[in-house]
Formats: C-alpha cells, structure tokens, sequence
C-alpha cells in the first residue's frame, strides 16, 4: 500500500464519516423520541454497555469516545476503498461502487458482526437509535462520498503529477539539417 493511498483514504474517510454522522445527527435532532447525540453515544454504548446510554448531557465521555471511533472507522473503510480501487485500475463508477461498498458494510456489520455481542432483540440498531432504514441511507451516504472523494481527487491527480515532474523543453527542433539549410536559403532538408 503506498502513501498517497493512505493519504486519499484518510481524506475520503474523513469527509465519509462526517456525511454518515450528518445522516445520523439530523434525523436525531428532527425526532422527537431521539437526540442528535444519540448515534454517537450508541457507537461508545455498543462497546462498553448501555449504562453508557442516556441522557447526553450525563454521557459527554461516550459521546466524544464514539464520535472518535466513528471517525476513525469511516477512515479505515475508506483506505481499504481507495486500496481496491487502486488494485482494480481505477474502474469507471467510484460513486456507484461506493454506494454499493457502503450498503455492503451495512448490511455485514448489522446482520454478521453486530449480533456477536448483542442479541437482535437488543440490537440499538432496531430503533434505540435509529429506525433501520436511517442506517442504511446513512451507509449509503458513507460509501458514496468515500467513492465521490475518491473520484475527484483521483482526477486531479494527472495534473498534480505533472506540476511536479515538469522537464524543460528544448527551442529547437530536432532536425537541425532543415533548419540549417533554411537559414542558408536553400529550403529542401539535408540528408
């Protein structure tokens, strides 16, 4: 894996978990039954158990500790991403496939992953939090701006790449016979 993989993962990661988090945040400040804290707080409950789930302004620790592993899975997803892209050439439709890597995440951290540590009953994915359509645009979202970040700064790249391995170009063609013969009026070239 090379730096700039790295490099474009953690930007695609980073811009990726703050548009799942705005899914997430805005429908909790829009319900009534929820915060917009709630996704955040629920991230950190899941790990160290539901006394760890109330409300926010009592669980201030959790939410900044759930908000940092958000992140910082976002940017693991993304690198991983940007890695099979990479791997796979570049195909065409990074937003799409995006789209359908964040829907797949979804769908294996709620039905494999999740219920290893809580029974579905218990899940906070079955409305504690969220209804679960809420999860699956926000993954949704999570993917395609992983993909969309990819394609904008794979697209710059070229560009970039080139400013940096600028080479001087000679003024001169590279048959000196024709000039030389133009400038002594003569124009057919010197063989």
């Amino acid at each position: 894996m090379t730096k700039r993989t790295l490099v474009v993962g953690v930007v695609a990661g980073a811009a990726a978990g703050l548009a799942m988090a705005a899914v997430e945040m805005i429908y909790g400040w829009a319900s009534s039954a929820h915060t917009a804290w709630d996704a955040p707080m629920g991230i950190w409950a899941y790990i160290g158990g539901l006394d760890h789930f109330g409300r926010p302004v009592d669980h201030v620790g959790p939410i900044v500790l759930g908000i940092g592993g958000h992140m910082l899975n976002a940017i693991f997803v993304a690198v991983v991403f940007v890695a099979l892209m990479r791997g796979l050439r570049n195909p065409p439709g990074a937003a799409i496939l995006g789209a359908g890597y964040g829907a797949g995440l979804w769908a294996l951290q709620r039905y494999v992953f999740l219920p290893i540590n809580t029974p579905d009953d218990r899940l906070f994915t079955t409305g504690l939090i969220s209804p679960p359509w809420v999860w699956w645009i926000a993954h949704v979202a999570l993917g395609t701006t992983i993909g969309l970040v990819y394609m904008l700064i794979e697209r710059r790249a070229p560009a970039m790449v080139m400013f940096d391995r600028a080479q001087l170009v000679p003024m001169e063609p590279m048959n000196t016979g024709v000039r030389a013969a133009a400038e002594d009026g003569d124009r057919a070239p010197v063989g």
